[in-house]
Protein backbone atom coordinates (compact mmCIF):
# COMPACT_ATOMS: atom_id res chain seq x y z
CA UNK A 1 0.00 0.00 0.00
CA UNK A 2 3.27 1.93 0.97
CA UNK A 3 3.92 2.72 -2.86
CA UNK A 4 0.28 3.45 -3.77
CA UNK A 5 0.72 6.09 -1.52
CA UNK A 6 3.72 7.34 -2.57
CA UNK A 7 1.73 7.41 -6.34
CA UNK A 8 -1.02 9.15 -4.79
CA UNK A 9 1.34 11.91 -3.00
CA UNK A 10 3.01 12.39 -6.31
CA UNK A 11 0.06 13.09 -8.47
CA UNK A 12 -1.28 15.53 -5.97
CA UNK A 13 2.13 17.46 -5.96
CA UNK A 14 1.20 17.69 -9.72
CA UNK A 15 -1.77 19.29 -8.88
CA UNK A 16 -3.42 16.21 -10.21
CA UNK A 17 -6.71 15.72 -7.97
CA UNK A 18 -8.83 13.31 -10.18
CA UNK A 19 -5.66 10.90 -11.11
CA UNK A 20 -4.75 10.78 -7.40
CA UNK A 21 -8.28 9.89 -6.18
CA UNK A 22 -8.12 7.41 -8.99
CA UNK A 23 -5.21 5.47 -7.65
CA UNK A 24 -6.58 5.87 -3.70
CA UNK A 25 -9.82 4.36 -4.88
CA UNK A 26 -7.36 0.94 -5.42
CA UNK A 27 -5.77 1.56 -2.29
CA UNK A 28 -9.55 1.47 -0.19
CA UNK A 29 -9.77 -1.98 -1.36
CA UNK A 30 -7.23 -2.44 1.16
CA UNK A 31 -8.43 -3.97 4.72
CA UNK A 32 -6.92 -1.66 6.51
CA UNK A 33 -7.49 1.54 4.37
CA UNK A 34 -10.80 2.63 5.35
CA UNK A 35 -9.23 3.59 9.11
CA UNK A 36 -5.92 4.95 7.58
CA UNK A 37 -5.47 7.92 8.19
CA UNK A 38 -3.06 8.64 5.58
CA UNK A 39 -5.59 7.38 2.96
CA UNK A 40 -8.15 9.85 4.18
CA UNK A 41 -5.75 12.49 4.68
CA UNK A 42 -4.91 12.38 1.09
CA UNK A 43 -8.19 11.69 -0.21
CA UNK A 44 -8.75 15.15 1.57
CA UNK A 45 -6.49 16.50 -0.26
CA UNK A 46 -7.37 15.13 -3.47
CA UNK A 47 -11.12 16.51 -3.06
CA UNK A 48 -9.32 20.27 -2.37
CA UNK A 49 -8.33 19.77 -5.71
CA UNK A 50 -10.41 18.97 -7.60
CA UNK A 51 -12.53 21.85 -5.85
CA UNK A 52 -15.16 20.15 -3.73
CA UNK A 53 -14.58 21.91 -0.44
CA UNK A 54 -17.35 20.38 1.41
CA UNK A 55 -15.71 16.98 0.92
CA UNK A 56 -12.41 17.98 1.40
CA UNK A 57 -13.93 19.49 5.21
CA UNK A 58 -15.70 15.98 5.34
CA UNK A 59 -12.56 13.38 5.18
CA UNK A 60 -10.51 16.44 6.80
CA UNK A 61 -12.87 16.06 10.12
CA UNK A 62 -12.31 12.32 9.55
CA UNK A 63 -9.03 12.26 9.63
CA UNK A 64 -8.72 14.01 12.77
CA UNK A 65 -11.19 11.90 14.52
CA UNK A 66 -9.03 8.61 13.87
CA UNK A 67 -5.94 9.91 15.68
CA UNK A 68 -4.81 11.26 18.48
CA UNK A 69 -1.02 11.33 17.32
CA UNK A 70 0.26 15.05 18.25
CA UNK A 71 2.67 16.30 15.55
CA UNK A 72 -0.24 14.10 13.17
CA UNK A 73 -2.71 16.30 14.52
CA UNK A 74 -0.81 19.45 14.36
CA UNK A 75 -0.15 18.57 10.72
CA UNK A 76 -3.92 17.69 9.68
CA UNK A 77 -4.61 21.02 10.97
CA UNK A 78 -2.19 23.08 9.13
CA UNK A 79 -3.09 21.29 6.31
CA UNK A 80 -6.85 22.13 6.62
CA UNK A 81 -5.36 25.74 7.18
CA UNK A 82 -3.86 25.81 3.88
CA UNK A 83 -7.05 23.80 1.98
CA UNK A 84 -8.76 26.67 3.59
CA UNK A 85 -6.78 29.57 2.85
CA UNK A 86 -6.18 28.67 -1.00
CA UNK A 87 -10.66 28.36 -0.96
CA UNK A 88 -11.01 31.43 -0.04
CA UNK A 89 -11.88 31.34 3.64
CA UNK A 90 -8.93 32.70 5.95
CA UNK A 91 -11.06 33.40 8.73
CA UNK A 92 -11.89 29.60 8.72
CA UNK A 93 -7.91 29.13 7.82
CA UNK A 94 -7.12 30.84 11.14
CA UNK A 95 -8.89 28.71 13.41
CA UNK A 96 -7.05 25.75 11.81
CA UNK A 97 -3.53 27.36 12.20
CA UNK A 98 -4.31 28.26 15.83
CA UNK A 99 -5.68 24.85 16.33
CA UNK A 100 -2.54 23.54 14.80
CA UNK A 101 -0.51 25.51 17.02
CA UNK A 102 -2.08 24.97 20.33
CA UNK A 103 -0.87 21.36 19.59
CA UNK A 104 2.60 22.33 18.42
CA UNK A 105 3.34 25.97 19.64
CA UNK A 106 6.91 25.95 18.25
CA UNK A 107 6.40 25.15 14.73
CA UNK A 108 7.60 28.56 12.88
CA UNK A 109 6.05 27.27 9.36
CA UNK A 110 2.75 27.64 10.58
CA UNK A 111 3.16 30.66 12.60
CA UNK A 112 3.99 32.23 8.83
CA UNK A 113 0.77 30.20 7.55
CA UNK A 114 -1.30 32.08 10.54
CA UNK A 115 0.39 35.36 9.23
CA UNK A 116 -0.45 35.12 5.66
CA UNK A 117 -4.13 33.99 6.89
CA UNK A 118 -4.66 36.41 9.08
CA UNK A 119 -3.85 39.42 6.53
CA UNK A 120 -5.89 38.09 4.33
CA UNK A 121 -8.64 38.10 6.99
CA UNK A 122 -8.39 41.70 7.62
CA UNK A 123 -6.15 41.59 10.45
CA UNK A 124 -2.79 43.11 10.01
CA UNK A 125 -1.71 44.08 13.37
CA UNK A 126 -2.02 39.59 14.20
CA UNK A 127 -0.43 39.37 11.07
CA UNK A 128 2.85 41.24 12.03
CA UNK A 129 2.90 39.76 15.41
CA UNK A 130 2.68 36.30 14.20
CA UNK A 131 5.82 37.08 11.84
CA UNK A 132 7.39 38.66 14.57
CA UNK A 133 6.83 35.38 16.75
CA UNK A 134 8.54 33.73 13.90
CA UNK A 135 11.77 35.90 14.40
CA UNK A 136 11.51 34.94 17.82
CA UNK A 137 11.32 31.18 17.18
CA UNK A 138 14.31 31.54 14.62
CA UNK A 139 15.97 34.54 14.74
CA UNK A 140 16.47 36.24 10.70
CA UNK A 141 13.97 33.44 9.29
CA UNK A 142 12.51 34.58 6.00
CA UNK A 143 9.06 33.71 6.44
CA UNK A 144 8.93 35.76 9.35
CA UNK A 145 10.45 38.72 7.89
CA UNK A 146 8.43 38.10 4.61
CA UNK A 147 5.29 38.23 7.09
CA UNK A 148 6.42 41.06 8.69
CA UNK A 149 7.18 42.94 5.44
CA UNK A 150 3.47 41.84 4.20
CA UNK A 151 2.27 43.70 7.07
CA UNK A 152 3.95 46.68 7.73
CA UNK A 153 2.76 46.99 3.73
CA UNK A 154 -1.16 46.72 4.63
CA UNK A 155 -0.90 48.89 8.10
CA UNK A 156 0.85 51.62 5.83
CA UNK A 157 -1.53 51.26 2.97
CA UNK A 158 -4.21 52.03 5.08
CA UNK A 159 -2.64 54.60 6.73
CA UNK A 160 -2.22 53.17 10.07
CA UNK A 161 1.28 54.31 10.21
CA UNK A 162 1.35 53.74 14.35
CA UNK A 163 0.65 50.16 14.21
CA UNK A 164 3.03 50.00 11.63
CA UNK A 165 5.60 51.99 13.72
CA UNK A 166 4.87 49.62 16.65
CA UNK A 167 5.39 46.75 14.54
CA UNK A 168 8.57 47.61 13.09
CA UNK A 169 10.60 49.26 16.04
CA UNK A 170 10.19 45.44 17.64
CA UNK A 171 11.23 44.10 14.14
CA UNK A 172 14.17 45.96 14.21
CA UNK A 173 14.60 44.55 18.08
CA UNK A 174 14.57 41.03 17.11
CA UNK A 175 16.49 41.60 13.73
CA UNK A 176 18.86 44.36 14.18
CA UNK A 177 21.06 43.09 11.35
CA UNK A 178 18.07 43.30 8.63
CA UNK A 179 18.19 46.01 6.44
CA UNK A 180 14.71 45.86 5.91
CA UNK A 181 13.93 46.69 9.50
CA UNK A 182 15.57 49.49 9.91
CA UNK A 183 14.57 51.15 6.24
CA UNK A 184 11.46 51.22 7.23
CA UNK A 185 11.80 52.31 11.16
CA UNK A 186 13.41 55.11 9.06
CA UNK A 187 10.50 55.43 7.03
CA UNK A 188 8.00 55.25 9.99
CA UNK A 189 9.95 58.39 11.58
CA UNK A 190 11.56 56.04 14.32
CA UNK A 191 15.35 56.93 12.74
CA UNK A 192 17.02 59.53 11.01
CA UNK A 193 15.69 59.16 7.22
CA UNK A 194 18.84 58.16 4.94
CA UNK A 195 19.39 59.69 1.55
CA UNK A 196 18.90 55.89 -0.34
CA UNK A 197 17.40 52.29 0.44
CA UNK A 198 20.28 50.13 1.34
CA UNK A 199 21.79 48.08 -1.60
CA UNK A 200 20.78 44.80 0.60
CA UNK A 201 17.42 45.90 1.55
CA UNK A 202 16.64 46.33 -2.61
CA UNK A 203 17.97 43.10 -3.51
CA UNK A 204 16.32 41.08 -0.84
CA UNK A 205 12.80 43.06 -1.59
CA UNK A 206 12.88 42.26 -5.31
CA UNK A 207 14.55 38.94 -4.92
CA UNK A 208 11.57 37.60 -2.41
CA UNK A 209 8.96 38.87 -5.43
CA UNK A 210 10.56 38.09 -8.56
CA UNK A 211 8.69 35.00 -9.85
CA UNK A 212 5.29 36.29 -9.22
CA UNK A 213 6.33 40.42 -10.07
CA UNK A 214 4.62 40.52 -13.17
CA UNK A 215 0.96 39.24 -11.99
CA UNK A 216 1.34 41.48 -9.04
CA UNK A 217 1.80 44.38 -10.64
CA UNK A 218 -0.76 43.59 -13.47
CA UNK A 219 -2.90 43.45 -10.49
CA UNK A 220 -2.16 46.89 -9.58
CA UNK A 221 -3.21 48.62 -13.12
CA UNK A 222 0.95 49.32 -13.36
CA UNK A 223 1.52 51.96 -15.61
CA UNK A 224 5.17 53.32 -15.44
CA UNK A 225 6.70 50.63 -18.46
CA UNK A 226 3.64 52.54 -20.92
CA UNK A 227 4.46 55.76 -19.91
CA UNK A 228 8.23 55.51 -20.43
CA UNK A 229 7.67 54.25 -23.77
CA UNK A 230 5.02 56.10 -24.91
CA UNK A 231 7.16 59.46 -23.88
CA UNK A 232 10.25 57.52 -25.65
CA UNK A 233 7.92 57.39 -28.93
CA UNK A 234 7.18 61.50 -28.48
CA UNK A 235 10.66 62.27 -27.65
CA UNK A 236 12.75 59.94 -30.13
CA UNK A 237 10.14 59.59 -32.76
CA UNK A 238 9.95 56.32 -35.02
CA UNK A 239 11.07 52.58 -33.71
CA UNK A 240 14.00 52.54 -36.01
CA UNK A 241 15.87 49.99 -34.26
CA UNK A 242 19.11 52.21 -34.26
CA UNK A 243 19.60 53.29 -30.53
CA UNK A 244 21.54 52.11 -27.99
CA UNK A 245 19.16 51.83 -25.10
CA UNK A 246 19.88 51.04 -21.13
CA UNK A 247 17.19 50.19 -18.63
CA UNK A 248 18.28 51.01 -15.52
CA UNK A 249 16.85 48.80 -12.81
CA UNK A 250 15.31 46.86 -15.56
CA UNK A 251 13.73 44.32 -13.49
CA UNK A 252 11.49 42.10 -14.83
CA UNK A 253 12.49 43.36 -18.09
CA UNK A 254 8.61 44.90 -18.56
CA UNK A 255 10.05 48.20 -19.80
CA UNK A 256 12.84 46.61 -21.60
CA UNK A 257 9.71 44.35 -23.73
CA UNK A 258 8.40 48.12 -24.90
CA UNK A 259 11.40 50.17 -25.74
CA UNK A 260 12.97 47.08 -27.83
CA UNK A 261 11.80 48.44 -31.21
CA UNK A 262 13.84 51.71 -30.55
CA UNK A 263 17.13 49.75 -29.79
CA UNK A 264 20.02 48.35 -31.85
CA UNK A 265 21.57 47.29 -28.62
CA UNK A 266 19.47 46.89 -25.46
CA UNK A 267 20.97 46.26 -21.75
CA UNK A 268 19.78 45.93 -18.44
CA UNK A 269 20.84 46.54 -15.24
CA UNK A 270 19.40 45.71 -11.99
CA UNK A 271 20.79 44.13 -8.08
CA UNK A 272 18.11 41.70 -7.76
CA UNK A 273 19.36 38.67 -9.45
CA UNK A 274 15.63 36.54 -9.03
CA UNK A 275 14.60 39.87 -11.22
CA UNK A 276 17.84 39.63 -13.85
CA UNK A 277 16.54 35.40 -13.92
CA UNK A 278 12.77 36.47 -14.91
CA UNK A 279 14.39 39.81 -17.68
CA UNK A 280 16.77 36.60 -19.42
CA UNK A 281 13.52 34.55 -19.64
CA UNK A 282 11.38 37.50 -21.59
CA UNK A 283 14.60 37.55 -24.27
CA UNK A 284 14.68 40.98 -25.04
CA UNK A 285 18.02 42.34 -23.70
CA UNK A 286 21.68 42.00 -25.77
CA UNK A 287 23.20 41.68 -22.28
CA UNK A 288 21.90 42.13 -18.08
CA UNK A 289 23.81 42.92 -16.21
CA UNK A 290 23.85 42.61 -12.13
CA UNK A 291 25.16 46.02 -10.64
CA UNK A 292 24.80 49.12 -8.71
CA UNK A 293 22.97 51.66 -10.87
CA UNK A 294 25.67 54.81 -10.79
CA UNK A 295 28.75 52.17 -11.16
CA UNK A 296 27.24 50.71 -14.24
CA UNK A 297 26.49 54.38 -15.54
CA UNK A 298 29.76 55.38 -14.55
CA UNK A 299 31.80 52.41 -16.53
CA UNK A 300 30.22 53.19 -19.21
CA UNK A 301 30.67 57.05 -20.78
CA UNK A 302 28.81 58.44 -23.74
CA UNK A 303 27.62 54.44 -24.64
CA UNK A 304 23.86 55.58 -24.92
CA UNK A 305 21.57 57.16 -26.83
CA UNK A 306 18.77 56.33 -24.64
CA UNK A 307 18.47 55.72 -20.85
CA UNK A 308 15.25 54.39 -19.72
CA UNK A 309 14.42 54.04 -15.38
CA UNK A 310 10.63 52.91 -14.43
CA UNK A 311 10.39 52.99 -10.78
CA UNK A 312 14.08 52.46 -9.80
CA UNK A 313 14.44 55.90 -8.70
CA UNK A 314 11.99 55.90 -5.49
CA UNK A 315 14.72 53.92 -3.93
CA UNK A 316 17.14 57.06 -3.79
CA UNK A 317 16.69 60.29 -2.06
CA UNK A 318 19.10 63.40 -3.39
CA UNK A 319 19.44 62.34 -7.34
CA UNK A 320 21.84 64.39 -8.17
CA UNK A 321 24.41 61.81 -8.27
CA UNK A 322 22.84 59.12 -10.62
CA UNK A 323 21.47 61.94 -12.82
CA UNK A 324 25.21 63.19 -13.35
CA UNK A 325 25.99 59.49 -13.78
CA UNK A 326 23.32 59.34 -16.39
CA UNK A 327 24.30 62.34 -17.93
CA UNK A 328 27.86 61.12 -18.50
CA UNK A 329 26.49 57.63 -20.13
CA UNK A 330 24.39 59.38 -22.52
CA UNK A 331 25.59 60.37 -25.60
CA UNK A 332 25.26 64.13 -27.21
CA UNK A 333 21.68 64.20 -28.21
CA UNK A 334 20.91 61.43 -25.83
CA UNK A 335 17.70 61.09 -24.03
CA UNK A 336 16.43 60.33 -20.25
CA UNK A 337 13.08 59.02 -19.68
CA UNK A 338 12.52 57.82 -15.80
CA UNK A 339 9.68 58.11 -13.47
CA UNK A 340 9.68 58.76 -9.58
CA UNK A 341 7.03 59.11 -6.93
CA UNK A 342 5.77 62.69 -6.54
CA UNK A 343 6.32 64.69 -3.59
CA UNK A 344 3.91 67.80 -3.79
CA UNK A 345 5.68 69.93 -0.83
CA UNK A 346 7.38 72.70 -2.29
CA UNK A 347 9.59 73.12 1.17
CA UNK A 348 11.40 70.03 0.14
CA UNK A 349 13.20 68.36 -2.31
CA UNK A 350 12.75 64.51 -1.58
CA UNK A 351 11.36 62.81 0.84
CA UNK A 352 11.34 59.23 2.52
CA UNK A 353 7.69 58.21 2.74
CA UNK A 354 5.96 55.61 4.91
CA UNK A 355 5.98 52.33 2.18
CA UNK A 356 10.39 52.97 2.08
CA UNK A 357 10.10 54.64 -0.95
CA UNK A 358 11.02 58.15 -1.56
CA UNK A 359 9.01 60.76 -3.79
CA UNK A 360 10.42 63.63 -5.21
CA UNK A 361 9.36 67.00 -5.89
CA UNK A 362 9.21 68.90 -9.53
CA UNK A 363 12.09 71.48 -8.85
CA UNK A 364 14.35 68.76 -7.40
CA UNK A 365 14.45 67.29 -10.98
CA UNK A 366 14.98 70.04 -13.09
CA UNK A 367 17.57 71.24 -10.52
CA UNK A 368 19.67 68.05 -10.53
CA UNK A 369 19.11 68.29 -14.44
CA UNK A 370 20.58 71.75 -14.89
CA UNK A 371 23.42 70.41 -12.31
CA UNK A 372 23.91 67.59 -14.93
CA UNK A 373 24.02 69.99 -17.70
CA UNK A 374 20.64 68.13 -18.96
CA UNK A 375 18.35 70.46 -21.37
CA UNK A 376 14.87 69.83 -22.72
CA UNK A 377 13.75 69.12 -19.23
CA UNK A 378 9.96 67.82 -18.90
CA UNK A 379 8.01 67.02 -15.88
CA UNK A 380 4.79 65.76 -15.99
CA UNK A 381 2.32 64.77 -13.31
CA UNK A 382 1.13 61.00 -13.49
CA UNK A 383 -0.75 57.82 -12.09
CA UNK A 384 1.76 55.01 -11.57
CA UNK A 385 -0.07 52.22 -10.73
CA UNK A 386 -2.74 51.64 -7.74
CA UNK A 387 -1.85 51.12 -3.88
CA UNK A 388 -4.39 49.92 -0.99
CA UNK A 389 -6.76 50.68 -3.77
CA UNK A 390 -5.61 54.64 -4.16
CA UNK A 391 -3.79 55.82 -7.47
CA UNK A 392 0.15 56.59 -7.00
CA UNK A 393 0.98 59.97 -8.18
CA UNK A 394 4.48 60.04 -9.98
CA UNK A 395 5.91 62.49 -12.00
CA UNK A 396 7.33 61.27 -15.68
CA UNK A 397 10.53 62.96 -16.56
CA UNK A 398 12.79 63.20 -19.54
CA UNK A 399 15.90 65.51 -20.21
CA UNK A 400 18.00 65.69 -23.25
CA UNK A 401 22.36 65.87 -23.27
CA UNK A 402 22.67 68.61 -25.82
CA UNK A 403 25.33 68.53 -28.00
CA UNK A 404 28.45 69.55 -27.74
CA UNK A 405 27.38 73.17 -29.40
CA UNK A 406 24.14 73.43 -27.81
CA UNK A 407 25.28 72.76 -23.82
CA UNK A 408 23.79 75.73 -21.78
CA UNK A 409 25.78 78.12 -20.78
CA UNK A 410 27.12 77.72 -17.20
CA UNK A 411 25.76 74.19 -16.72
CA UNK A 412 28.13 71.85 -15.34
CA UNK A 413 31.22 70.04 -17.12
CA UNK A 414 32.68 68.01 -14.36
CA UNK A 415 32.38 64.23 -15.57
CA UNK A 416 30.08 62.20 -13.94
CA UNK A 417 31.50 61.22 -10.25
CA UNK A 418 29.73 61.01 -6.79
CA UNK A 419 27.86 59.29 -4.50
CA UNK A 420 26.53 55.71 -5.81
CA UNK A 421 22.83 55.83 -6.87
CA UNK A 422 20.82 52.26 -6.65
CA UNK A 423 19.29 49.59 -8.86
CA UNK A 424 15.82 48.56 -8.15
CA UNK A 425 13.21 47.33 -10.10
CA UNK A 426 10.84 48.10 -13.14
Amino acid sequence: MDERLELALARIRAGDGPGAEAVLADVASAPTAPDDVRVVHLRAVAAHLRRDEEAAERLMASALAATTDPTLVASLHNDLGNMRLEAGHPGAAVASYEASLAVEPEDAPTWANLATARRHAGDPVGAGRAGLHVLELEPGAALGRAAVGAALLHLTGQGRSAEALDLVRRWAELDPAHPGARHRLAALGGLPAPERAPDDYVETLFDASAEDFDDHLAGLGYRAPTLVADRVGARVGEATGELDVADLGCGTGLVGDLVRPWARSLVGCDLSVGMLRQARLRGCYDALHRAELSAFLRARHAAYDLVVCADTLCYLGDLEAVTRAVAGALRPGGTLVATVERLDDPSRPWRLTPTGRYAHGTEHLRAVSALAGLSDVTTTPVHLRLEAGEPVEGLLWSARRPTAAARPQGADSRPSEGEDGRVGRD
